[in-house]
């Protein structure tokens, strides 16, 4: 890979390699963020089922990352080199797996580890539930290979290969993803002299949810009693 004298160089050459990329790629990625976010959601409605949950009690969404989000994160890792765009950012695609209640975000996970339709990057699991980060965020983050139809054209001749994409999935509940999506909003706003007591006041709230979350599980046990009795109600008057 070629070397560029100046930093300013290195710039210019990754932003217009970006550029490229997300020019020629982007539709691409939509198709593989859409294949992600259907499999997942096969898998919570299988999961909910399992569990006499509601299916609403699992949701899935999956996103690309923006360009400007992308170009964003190459200046805070100093721009660093690439061939390829996963090569330096992990979740160009992501996707979130949103619960009702804690336990399933386990319940989840132990769904995508079983199924063969994603291939989990080794050491990539980190449980941020039951060791969160000091501000108090809380989710499960893992890698994984999803794999994708390409055409492509070789000596006039369209064929159709399997390649794979890295993503990355986050699991967390409805509190937690709350939470994330608050300080997300008010992060930027609070000046750096006020960093150490915003960190803790987000901690504090994060703690509090957290507590709710785990007095949640009794909401669920009414919720699949329910559905037992219901389904026990429909068998006696068949």
């Amino acid at each position: 890979m070629a070397k560029y004298r100046t930093r300013k160089e290195r710039i210019d050459f990754l932003t217009e390699r970006t550029l490229r990329f997300f020019h020629w790629y982007g539709e691409e990625l939509e198709s593989i963020s859409q294949v992600l976010k259907i499999r997942l959601g096969r898998l919570a409605s299988a999961y909910t089922v399992e569990n006499e949950l509601p299916r609403e009690a699992v949701n899935v969404d999956a996103r690309v990352k923006s360009l400007t989000s992308f170009l964003r994160k190459l200046e805070k890792t100093d721009w660093p080199m690439f061939h390829y765009p996963t090569e330096v950012i992990t979740d160009l695609i992501g996707a979130r797996v949103i619960c009702w209640f804690v336990d399933d975000c386990y319940g989840m996970l132990e769904y995508i580890q079983a199924t063969k339709q994603f291939r989990i990057k080794p050491r990539s699991l980190e449980d941020f539930i039951r060791d969160p980060k000091r501000t108090g965020y809380r989710a499960i983050h893992l890698l994984a290979d999803v794999s994708f139809d390409r055409v492509k054209t070789y000596r006039k001749r369209r064929t159709v290969v399997e390649e794979t994409m890295i993503c990355e999935i986050q699991i967390r509940t409805k509190l937690q993803d709350a939470w994330a999506e608050f300080t997300h909003d008010v992060h930027c706003k609070v000046p750096v002299k006020f960093q150490a007591d915003y960190e803790t006041a987000i901690a504090d709230i994060a703690s509090r949810l957290a507590a709710e979350d785990r007095a949640a599980l009794a909401v669920r046990d009414i919720l699949q009693r329910q559905a037992e009795k219901k389904e026990l109600d429909d068998f006696r008057n068949d």
